[in-house]
């Protein structure tokens, strides 16, 4: 491990992320990247009721969690 975010990457901030069977939860199911571009497609679930899907870049990923690491 080269670095860990004091910060979440997900958390939960929407209506559908906030209420349902299981509230105030996110997890992540899946992710799929692009390596030409670095774009990742992360699957997660939200409050237990919902699949949804959210985009990201590899770099800025890497650059946040190295920017806000604990160690």
């Amino acid at each position: 491990m080269i670095a860990r975010s004091r910060h979440y990457l997900l958390s939960p901030q929407t209506v559908y992320e906030c209420v349902g069977d299981v509230p105030n939860v996110v997890f992540p199911c899946a992710s799929l990247c692009d390596a030409p571009t670095g774009r990742l497609a992360i699957y997660y679930g939200a409050a237990d009721t919902v699949t949804a899907l959210m985009f990201a870049y590899v770099e800025e990923l890497v650059d946040f969690t190295k920017k806000h690491s604990l160690i």
